[in-house]
């Protein structure tokens, strides 16, 4: 009887002692998140309205990938540079510099079909919030203020300063939790515009920029700003870093 009672204990201690295999190696750091699915280059949205709102009020919108689908699986920064929760994203650096500070890193910068399917996530949407723009959401709906060109364009690095803290009205990164994508991605729309790798041959730059700023609410995971050379650099402009999974 004992003999029996003895097997059925340790067989429940077997059950309830903690498991001793050790944890596999980290796809990615922990201050990344592993964006990873396909990306489509051109998309057809079914039942949404000309205000992004659903056709059917308790279905999602419907999307179909009607061009090139580029497969994806990257390490992305969770906040804009320096990717530090609570921190002021760092602006007025070009793509050049933005490329190097990366490269520092062991990183890169992202490319635009990466910035594109972290935003959208897998289900494609518009915005990173959901099927339709919701005012507040993410930091994009201050007031705009006019630059004057000649001191940012200024030779004087304390000219410069000066007039990009006087046009700043951005947030510390992860101020607005309800933006993050749904890889857990923050601030992808708004706050600062993101520098990116140009993936479309159409785009005339290797430079691209996404996301709009603080004083774009119109902004969502779509439309890309292809305007700007590798040596252009803005008060609003910053960046995030992405790179290979391990």
């Amino acid at each position: 009887m004992w003999e029996a009672v003895l097997a059925a204990s340790w067989w429940w201690w077997w059950l309830a002692a903690p498991a001793t295999t050790a944890p596999g190696p980290r796809t990615c750091p922990d201050d990344m998140t592993l964006v990873e699915g396909d990306h489509a280059r051109d998309l057809q949205r079914w039942c949404t309205d000309v205000r992004g709102k659903n056709c059917w009020g308790f279905f999602p919108g419907l999307v179909a990938a009607v061009g090139p689908v580029t497969p994806i699986r990257v390490c992305m920064d969770r906040f804009e540079w320096p990717n530090r929760l609570g921190e002021e994203p760092i602006v007025m650096k070009t793509f050049v510099e933005a490329e190097a500070i990366c490269a520092a890193h062991g990183k890169r910068l992202c490319t635009e079909y990466e910035w594109e399917l972290a935003c959208e996530g897998p289900r494609r949407r518009p915005w990173p919030h959901g099927w339709r723009q919701r005012p507040g959401r993410c930091h994009n709906d201050r007031r705009y203020r006019q630059y004057r060109a000649r001191d940012l364009e200024s030779s004087d690095p304390t000219v410069r300063d000066r007039e990009t803290a006087r046009l700043w009205q951005g947030a510390p990164s992860g101020r607005h939790p309800e933006c993050r994508s749904p890889f857990g991605v923050e601030d992808l729309v708004g706050n600062v515009e993101e520098w990116v790798v140009t993936s479309r041959a159409a785009w005339p730059y290797r430079s691209s920029l996404k996301g709009g700023f603080w004083a774009k609410p119109w902004s969502g995971c779509r439309g890309t700003n292809e305007s700007h050379a590798p040596q252009f650099r803005f008060y609003e402009i910053g960046f995030r870093c992405c790179r290979d999974p391990d």
